[in-house]
């Protein structure tokens, strides 16, 4: 019946006739195969037709050997993507702008230079990596002035030339680190250079470096960033406009004549005119994320209604930093109308109230707030700071700074702690200056709170004024506190006394700044501004706090917690000491942070300030034997604190030779670091 059966599969006219003889086919082969062992052998040995060992059995087959093909010179090189490129390339300016490294940015300049000019592939990346972010630092060579004939600014020459003349990199260009203003230049000539470099990038999104004071007159390098649609970044310095200084003046002079002793300035409105031209230059700026306003003393920006009608039109923004603002310019009714933003900082603002804060906390947009800086607002109400941090659902970071402690209301009292609870907090800035020598109520109200679990996700606290160490010992116990730097404080400033001060400038991050004897609770700081003073209240000094610190550490390590007894066989007690003297809990997640945040100082009690921002130099100043040129670029032997392109030449060894130092040495810069609020 089989053989009848699959003729007549194979004859029967159908579509699928075809697959079903072949599985037929394959079928009664491989019954034939079981059926005959001869057949299978017959296979096999055709299959392995190479001679048999007898002493080893069968073997397989020798292979056949495969030949490779030779590759080209840099076929390898060839297929690697676009993307590859750039991360070799983004890491090689980390190597070269890392906090730790010897390089700078001419140095890293060079290298990108080098890169693009060593494979065709190569130069696509390296132009992108080169001018998308241009960092200029420090003073122009002598000899690049004296070659080009120009005064100042030689640098920021050439590269307008360079853009102008190829719009293809001028539509790479996203930042310009601008250079430091050269001394004894107009201000209004170089801001005009600069303004003339921003003009030429279509794309341009950031300036850092280089801040100039608005005074509400025509300015071409603001006309310049009004026009970049694409900007992302912007800090207004907010002067006092001519009409602003002269009722400033009466004021004062009304004061004088006055016996009203609690006579508070007020800085006189703007024209509607001036009002208005600031409206407009953020008429284009669409894709803005971080918008920073200052006022200096005598300046205010007016009708009240100017700030919320300037947010409105900015929708992509997300950090608004606002500074000393005047209850003329910003109040409740203002902060109300804000609108959804990730980061917000008040410093210094007498319009608002904790009544204000209560509202604003309670407003569905404010949920979207991951970092909340409060400095100097004076928050006289603990229930706010309670809804806050109950209503910010998505809140990070809050950094609180001010005189005075929060306070209860009369008639309140609590039941159940923690009183103060933020489920997704996980930095913490505690710092109330008033009381030095004893914790106030709201720290014993914070200590307590932490203690009870109010802060789950809570991983670092940093309280500048911990008298009583409540805050230190619930947190993680840790072996050492005070820096290196700290130890010699005092020695360092018994020698700077006997020296005069030099004149009033910011100095840099990384460099300790001596503390003054002024105590911390004093306000007489101030920040120079130009011909103008940026009073600031006194904030804790980080330095101190962590010599207390360490004081208290020490002192609980003479407290042990278990004491352990050697005893003879007669009972005499041979030895006897303690174990385990520490302050702090171990089972604590939270660390105990004493240390500036980047680009902040230790007097400014750890907080970037828009004194940071706007008069740190960034490192790219160099000391006083640099001048305002540095070394040449021949290599000469400079100041030991800035770059001389000695990055290319490691290798070489200390004897290196002229050609090629003079091939990569430069004139002396500085190591600038950018300074950022947000």
């Amino acid at each position: 019946m089989r053989p009848a059966t699959a003729a007549a599969a194979v004859g029967r006219p159908s579509s699928s006739g075809s697959s079903v003889a072949s599985s037929v086919r394959t079928n009664e082969s491989f019954d034939g195969i079981l059926a005959s062992p001869a057949s299978s052998r017959t296979s096999l040995e055709s299959w392995n037709s190479g001679p048999r060992r007898p002493d080893h059995g069968w073997q397989r087959p020798t292979p056949i050997k495969q030949y490779r093909r030779k590759r080209e010179t840099g076929e390898l090189f060839a297929v690697l993507p676009e993307e590859v490129l750039g991360l070799m390339l983004d890491e090689l300016r980390r190597l070269h702008l890392k906090p730790d490294s010897t390089s700078c940015a001419t140095c890293m300049m060079r290298d990108l230079c080098s890169v693009s000019l060593s494979a065709r592939k190569f130069l696509k990346v390296a132009r992108v990596a080169l001018y998308e972010d241009i960092q200029l630092v420090g003073a122009d060579s002598p000899l690049q002035k004296k070659r080009y004939k120009l005064g100042f600014g030689s640098r920021l020459v050439l590269l307008r030339r360079t853009l102008r003349s190829n719009p293809e990199l001028a539509a790479m260009v996203r930042c310009l680190k601008a250079p430091a203003v050269p001394q004894g230049i107009a201000l209004d000539l170089y801001q005009n250079l600069v303004a003339s470099v921003v003009m030429a990038c279509p794309n341009f999104e950031r300036l850092v470096g280089f801040h100039h004071n608005h005074d509400h007159s025509f300015n071409r390098l603001f006309h310049a960033l009004s026009t970049r649609h694409k900007l992302k970044e912007m800090y207004w310095t907010i002067d006092a406009s001519q009409f602003q200084r002269k009722r400033r003046m009466s004021n004062a002079a009304a004061l004088l004549n006055s016996d009203n002793l609690r006579y508070q300035e007020v800085p006189g409105d703007l024209l509607p005119e001036q009002s208005e031209a600031f409206l407009e230059l953020h008429a284009d700026w669409e894709d803005l994320k971080i918008l920073s306003i200052h006022c200096l003393p005598g300046a205010t920006l007016t009708p009240v209604s100017l700030i919320p009608d300037i947010l409105s039109r900015l929708p992509s923004l997300e950090s608004l930093h606002l500074s000393h603002l005047p209850i003329t310019a910003f109040n409740d009714a203002n902060l109300l109308s804000l609108p959804s933003l990730q980061t917000l900082t008040l410093s210094h603002l007498p319009g608002v109230s904790s009544e204000g804060l209560s509202s604003f906390a309670r407003r569905p947009s404010s949920r979207s707030i991951r970092k909340l800086t409060l400095q100097h607002v004076d928050v006289d109400s603990l229930p706010a700071l309670a809804q806050i941090f109950s209503n910010f659902t998505s809140l990070e970071t809050f950094s609180l700074v001010q005189s005075s402690p929060p306070i209860l209301p009369p008639n309140e009292m609590i039941w159940l702690f923690p009183y103060l609870a933020s489920p997704s907090l996980r930095k913490l800035h505690w710092d109330i200056t008033s009381n030095q020598a004893w914790a106030n109520p709201a720290d014993s109200i914070l200590a307590k709170s932490v203690a009870a679990g109010g802060f789950p996700a809570l991983w670092m606290l940093r309280t500048p004024n911990d008298p009583e160490g409540i805050f230190q010992a619930l947190c993680k116990p840790t072996e050492s506190i005070e820096t290196s730097s700290d130890k010699f404080r005092g020695l360092i400033s018994k020698c700077t006394s006997r020296q005069p001060e030099p004149p009033a400038t910011p100095t840099t991050p990384s460099t300790p700044r001596t503390p003054s004897k002024v105590s911390p609770s004093s306000s007489g700081l101030s920040f120079p501004m130009g011909d103008q003073l940026i009073p600031s209240k006194a904030s804790s000094d980080l330095g101190r706090a962590r010599l207390a610190a360490q004081g208290r550490l020490e002192a609980a390590r003479q407290s042990p917690r278990f004491v352990v007894s050697v005893t003879a066989e007669d009972g005499s007690e041979l030895e006897r000491y303690g174990l385990a003297g520490f302050l702090g809990q171990v089972e604590s997640q939270v660390r105990y942070h004493l240390g500036p945040d980047p680009g902040a100082t230790d007097e400014s009690g750890g907080l970037v300030d828009v004194a940071d921002v706007l008069l740190a130099d960034g490192g790219e100043k160099l000391g006083p034997g640099a001048g305002a040129g540095g070394t040449s670029s021949r290599g000469g032997p400079g100041t030991g604190e800035g770059c001389v392109g000695r990055w290319n030449s490691w290798s070489s060894g200390a004897a290196v030779d002229k050609k090629d130092r003079d091939r990569w040495w430069h004139t002396e810069r500085g190591r600038w670091r950018a300074v950022t609020l947000s």
